[in-house]
């Protein structure tokens, strides 16, 4: 008998899981794949996402595993392009771009260090149930048998497609239908090129050096295009990649090293996470576009919020289901800047002339860019950059700027 089983043993679930054992409860993670192992997946772990794993004792690991910091972001919207980076979150200034194969299993490894049971290659078929309360998994290994575990609590911590969310009946809310379709894949030889976000009216591209000395590159066009797009993938990423002066031609440069991934697979939601004997975590809970990249860090954040609810549960401070009730509320007020942020971001929709003027006074003004990368990095709320009263006194002050010039 567990205190928890988390199923699902990526970055939400094996933090959960790493944070529990290390409170001293008895849990087991398991997963159908094995580690280290790849999924699709944006790279991003900005300031709040890196300040959790220095919190946790490692993101001196993460560097060691060949992923380093990048301290300086381009933000390019066409007309208008700034250059730097948003407020620190505690001791951590920079932002890093890990793969899943590094990311994934430095946090699995930090599991199993911790006193947790990791099962690799467990498929988790159904929940088993005891007077409408969730007590335990069943499933089976690869090439085994079916057999079950049981615990006071089952997480699912296993994706959008979650079979604990969809055995359980959570509920959708905050629904918006998908927006984007992506493709990204890894060039080798171009990794002078920074950490880079293009907007253009329906093309978002992102540039980010990650493991190995690699680039990944992704595009985004809008959702009802995917069809067109994946008819001929190369052609359609070179015709976005000129759209940003001179970015082509650097990639061509270079080598590309992967087949392309991509996906119109993309729903905007968050899903009842809380119920008896049950929780989620992650994109099983929570799930929104890539543009922003904000969908590591917010598995990061939600996993420590749900191991808190978890343990007051455990230990007796509170009813365990009162607990986890409240970590929902918790995770939704955390993440509803980033969802918000997220949704404007993935209509790719043209810059209105308002917002162009802002972004070039707040181009002129480094406070101000400091302020709009802090949001695009989840570190200042929307509401305090993009506010009608805010964007008026950056418009003014710009404006007064270039009469005493």
């Amino acid at each position: 008998m567990y205190d928890v089983i988390v199923v699902g043993a990526r970055c939400a679930g094996a933090a959960l899981a790493m944070l529990l054992a290390r409170a001293g409860h008895r849990v087991v993670v398991v997963d159908r794949a094995s580690f280290p192992s790849d999924t699709m997946s944006t790279h991003f772990l900005w300031q709040r996402g890196a300040a959790r794993l220095h919190a946790w004792g490692l993101l001196d690991q993460l560097r060691a595993r060949g992923c380093a910091p990048i301290r300086e972001i381009t933000f390019d919207v066409g007309p208008v392009q700034m250059t730097g980076m948003g407020p620190a979150v505690g001791a951590v200034a920079e932002t890093y771009c890990p793969r899943r194969t590094v990311l994934d299993a430095l946090l699995v490894d930090a599991a199993v260090e911790s006193g947790a049971e990791l099962i690799e290659g467990f498929t988790v078929r159904d929940l088993l149930w005891s007077e409408g309360r969730a007590v335990g998994v069943r499933g089976h290994l690869r090439g085994a048998g079916e057999s079950s575990l049981r615990a006071r609590i089952v997480v699912g911590a296993d994706g959008l497609h979650s079979t604990v969310a969809r055995r359980v009946g959570a509920s959708a809310y905050r629904e918006q239908p998908p927006l984007t379709a992506v493709y990204y894949s890894y060039w080798s030889g171009i990794h002078h090129l920074g950490a880079s976000f293009h907007a253009r009216p329906g093309q978002l591209i992102l540039v980010w050096p990650t493991n190995d000395d690699l680039t990944c590159i992704y595009v985004a066009w809008p959702h009802e295009r995917f069809r067109h797009v994946r008819m001929d993938v190369a052609d359609n990423f070179r015709s976005a990649l000129q759209r940003v002066p001179g970015l082509y031609d650097t990639v061509a440069s270079g080598r590309r090293e992967e087949r392309f991934v991509g996906t119109a697979d993309l729903p905007n939601l968050y899903r009842t996470s809380s119920g008896p004997g049950w929780a989620l975590t992650g994109d099983a809970g929570h799930h929104k576009d890539p543009s922003t990249g904000m969908g590591m860090s917010d598995a990061l954040l939600s996993a420590e919020q749900l191991a808190e609810a978890i343990h007051d549960g455990l230990v007796g401070q509170r009813p365990i289901d009162d607990a986890v009730s409240d970590y929902q509320d918790r995770r939704d007020q955390l993440t509803a800047n980033g969802y918000a942020l997220t949704l404007s971001t993935a209509r790719l929709a043209p810059l209105s002339v308002k917002l162009e003027a802002f972004y070039r006074a707040a181009a002129a003004q480094p406070d101000v860019a400091r302020q709009v990368l802090g949001v695009l990095g989840g570190s200042i709320s929307i509401a305090d950059v993009y506010s009608h009263t805010h964007i008026e006194t950056v418009l003014a002050g710009g404006h007064n700027r270039a009469l005493h010039a």
